[in-house]
């Protein structure tokens, strides 16, 4: 779909790397195309840059933290106070961190943006979504969920914190909310897919979260990185496809846990939890 006026589109984590490309692109598609950040300077810069690449003055810039519940609301009604359709959300606002930092709720931080974030902001979109023909909502996880768990009793991980650990749980956690979310809207024109993007070359870290500690990642570039989220938003090759988990355009299976139902509705009811909590 090269065109996509009069379409809405939600592109979180959109400041920098593959989601400031992809807020670009789909942009450049005619999409009324709304960027979400949490710095003001950065969301502003971001939002004149889209402008002026894509040609496109149907952007928009709002504001939201993703490790706090009142934010996460206060974003989602601003959105539907001015919109009355979403035909893309893109979940990709993330964050890693070298220590354990909690919100001001106490909910573990990595656990609360990568997790938590998307599961409110998802729900929260939901009958918007719903009530717009094939909208679709793409969620960007990783292949580091090969290597996370899902311990119940552990989500918060208080005494065995490890950075690399904690956002690989966070990822498998989106993974897991893809399924339950597919099995919830099967019988709605909405789709929704998880998404190894690639390992991308991007100062992904933890800004001004922590210290300045950052994990070196990366081997192919943004913009390639950024393809993918593209094609789950918009190729017709994958028009109807839902609860299904991708390595950039490649469907393929996700880690065994990933299928584990009875994990899966545990988990929604404890994110359900959590979400009134973060």
């Amino acid at each position: 779909m090269n065109n996509l006026k009069d379409k809405v589109c939600i592109v979180t984590g959109s400041t920098s790397g593959i989601g400031l490309v992809t807020a670009k692109e789909l942009a450049k598609m005619g999409a009324t195309t709304i960027l979400v950040a949490r710095d003001k300077n950065r969301g502003k810069a971001a939002l004149a840059e889209v402008i002026e690449y894509s040609k496109n003055e149907h952007t928009d810039l709002l504001f939201c933290d993703f490790s706090s519940r009142s934010s996460i609301i206060s974003f989602t009604d601003l959105f539907k106070k001015k919109y009355n359709r979403l035909d893309i959300l893109v979940n990709n606002a993330g964050m890693i961190s070298n220590k354990r930092i909690e919100t001001d709720s106490g909910i573990e931080m990595t656990f609360a943006v990568n997790h938590l974030g998307y599961f409110m902001t998802t729900n929260l979109l939901l009958d918007l979504l719903k009530d717009t023909p094939a909208s679709r909502i793409v969620v960007v996880a990783s292949d580091l969920h090969f290597r996370g768990n899902i311990d119940i009793d552990n989500l918060m991980h208080k005494e065995d914190y490890d950075g690399f650990r904690a956002y690989s749980d966070s990822k498998l956690a989106n993974v897991l909310f893809t399924y339950k979310l597919a099995d919830i809207l099967k019988d709605y024109d909405t789709t929704i897919n998880a998404v190894h993007p690639g390992v991308i070359k991007t100062k992904f870290g933890v800004e001004d979260r922590t210290s300045n500690q950052t994990f070196p990642m990366g081997r192919i570039s943004p913009d390639d990185g950024a393809k993918t989220l593209i094609y789950l938003s918009t190729s017709l090759d994958v028009k109807g496809v839902s609860g299904k988990y991708f390595n950039q355009i490649n469907m393929e299976r996700s880690a065994e846990m990933s299928y584990d139902k009875g994990l899966i509705d545990e988990f929604w009811r404890k994110s359900i939890e959590y979400s009134a909590m973060i």
